[in-house]
Formats: C-alpha cells, sequence, structure tokens
C-alpha cells in the first residue's frame, strides 16, 4: 500500500512514539505542516532498504559549519552514523560495530585522542619465525607470540578514540546493517576522513541501540514498522476452508 508521508495522523505519529524510543521529541505539527520533503527525508524515502544501504548523505552546506562540538550518533540498531549540526542531520553513513562476541559499549562519550596513522595494539596478524603469518585475527593480549615470530596490529586509519579499553571509531571494513568488529566502529574511508579532519579532543559522541530522540525522520521509520507488521499479520493469516 502506497501512503502520502505528508498526510499521516496523529494516530501514526503516536505509533511511531511507541515503536521508535524517544521520538517524543519529533514535533507533529512540523512534520504534517511540511510541504516539501527535504533532501534528507528524500535520501530516506528513496530506498525501501534504508537503513542497510551502502549509501551515504552529504549535506555540504551543514558541514561547513561543523565544529568540534556537534555531535555525532552512532545508532547500533541502525547500523548507521550521523553528524548533526544545528540539530539537523548533516551526514549519514553506514557503519560496522561489534559483533555478538565483542559488543560496542553503549552511552555518552567524548574524543579522547584520535592518530591518522594508527595500528591496533591487540587484534592483528601473527607471523612465525618463517614470516608465514599463522592466523590472521590473532589476539596479542591471550595469544603467544611465536619464538622468533611477531605480531602485526591491524590498520586503523584515522582513529578516533572513544573508551579507555580502546574502543574507538576507524576506517574499516564495513557491511550495510552488519556487525563485525572486536567493538570499534567502523566507518568508510571517506567519512572517517572527513569526521577526523572535523572532531577533536572532547568531541561528543553518542553511542546508542535505539534511535536518538531528535532523528528528523523518525516517524517515516516508524510508518516502516508499522507497514511491515500489517504485511506480516496478512501474510500469517490462515486461509479459509474450502
Amino acid at each position: 500500500m502506497v501512503m502520502n508521508l505528508r498526510q499521516l495522523s496523529f494516530v501514526v505519529l503516536s505509533a511511531a512514539a511507541f515503536l521508535v524510543s524517544c521520538t517524543s521529541q519529533v514535533q507533529p505539527a512540523m512534520v504534517a505542516e511540511t510541504q516539501e520533503l527535504s533532501a534528507y527525508e528524500k535520501f530516506v524515502l528513496r530506498s525501501r532498504s534504508y537503513p542497510t544501504v551502502m549509501e551515504v548523505y552529504l549535506d555540504d552546506a551543514l558541514l561547513e559549519r561543523a565544529d568540534k562540538k556537534c555531535p555525532i550518533v552512532i545508532c547500533l540498531g541502525q547500523q548507521r552514523g550521523r553528524l548533526y549540526v544545528d540539530n539537523q542531520v548533516a551526514a549519514d553513513w553506514p557503519v560496522s560495530t561489534g559483533a555478538d562476541t565483542h559488543p560496542t559499549p553503549t552511552g555518552p562519550y567524548r574524543v579522547r585522542f584520535k592518530e591518522k596513522d594508527h595500528a591496533s595494539n591487540r587484534y592483528g596478524k601473527m607471523f612465525n619465525a618463517e614470516g608465514k603469518c599463522i592466523d590472521n585475527n590473532a589476539d596479542a593480549f591471550t595469544q603467544q607470540i611465536p619464538e622468533g615470530g611477531r605480531f602485526e596490529g591491524s590498520p586503523m586509519p584515522n582513529w578516533m578514540r572513544l573508551t579507555s579499553d580502546g574502543v574507538g571509531m576507524h576506517t574499516g571494513k564495513v557491511v550495510a546493517g552488519k556487525r563485525l568488529s572486536h567493538g570499534c566502529i567502523r566507518l568508510p574511508h571517506t567519512i572517517s576522513t572527513m569526521l577526523f579532519d572535523i572532531v577533536e579532543y572532547g568531541t561528543p559522541v553518542i553511542i546508542s541501540e535505539d534511535i536518538e530522540p531528535n532523528y528528523p525522520v523518525a516517524y517515516i521509520m516508524a510508518q516502516r514498522e508499522i507497514e511491515a507488521a500489517e504485511e506480516a499479520a496478512s501474510e500469517a493469516e490462515p486461509e479459509g476452508e474450502l
């Protein structure tokens, strides 16, 4: 069923508050009165697969005003990252965070340190004395380096450290919607380069399983949840007796 999102009723908006955490800060009146779709709304709407897409959204005008005080939000549930400027989405990109065995911690953080060319001191490749790689996913904290061998830490370009135990943001392999890392937040290289130039010590980074309260298109995502639930319920209905 194709629906006009500009004609969403308060019932749908109430459902949005139920389905998306803390969406009470989304203003229904603003949604109903807006006549034209914003560039960001068009970005979200053009793919029914969002947020599990590799596409990146950039608002050049907002990015020109970005500084170290602008908050970065990492939504684990969506596996998306967003940079806010003046409470508007200036950038939206896919991330790959910690796998189930190494979950990314949630909470408010601040950038503690950044380094352009960084390598992990824990995860990487293990080589024997002959120089042959014997483990390409080694953990130097729990595995012993073979006699005469060496450990080579995984490269982490544009490293932005968030926690005392080594969780941070950096360039890495990203697969839309997939949690792949040892706890860090992997970013596309173009995004990590952009953020590295913006962030400084103290830049706020919020990591949450839920969508952030001020997410400007939470109502769209809630509507998709409703439609998906209705479709699933329809498919589950038993066929009538012959």
